[in-house]
């Protein structure tokens, strides 16, 4: 997901780039104590049934959860901020504040919508400067990468 945001007065434009992301924080937490409560529910069951040994293994369950959909919501908190400036171009990475950062200058810089070899791989999006580059959008879809290619292009003009 791709929002533009355009300064006049000091002739800026900003691009932020977010992962699409259906399920915010406070819904996996909703989300993953209902399906520890049921687990635990039917393993209990099981238990006073006398198949005691399915506990553990219903708390493993639970664990490993925990740890995918943990890992799953710190990708979706990822951003990237393209900023292009009267002089330069600034891309900033990070979830709560950037964690890095590259600045090029903007007459030198160079938009490249690679395609790749194989039409089963996503094609990539990099922003070039004296043999520097930066892959940017990678949690885009094709269609989105490419309307980012235009606009950055047009932008930078």
């Amino acid at each position: 997901m791709v929002a533009r945001e355009e300064d006049h007065d000091s002739h800026t434009c900003q691009f932020v780039i977010r992962p699409n992301s259906s399920l915010g924080w406070r819904s996996t937490v909703w989300l993953l104590l209902g399906i520890a409560t049921l687990s635990g529910c039917i393993a209990t069951g099981f238990a006073l049934l006398g198949a005691w040994m399915i506990l553990p293994f219903a708390g493993l369950e639970v664990v490993v959860l925990c740890i995918a959909l943990y890992i799953c919501a710190q990708r979706n908190s990822r951003c990237e901020v393209i900023a292009v400036g009267r002089e330069s171009v600034t891309v900033m990475r990070g979830r709560k504040e950037p964690e890095e950062g590259h600045e090029f200058l903007r007459a030198w810089v160079r938009i490249v919508h690679e395609q790749p070899a194989h039409h089963w791989y996503p094609s990539r999006l990099l922003i070039r400067s004296h043999g520097r580059a930066v892959e940017v959008g990678g949690c885009l879809t094709e269609e989105e990468r490419k309307q980012l290619a235009c606009q950055l292009e047009q932008a930078i003009a």
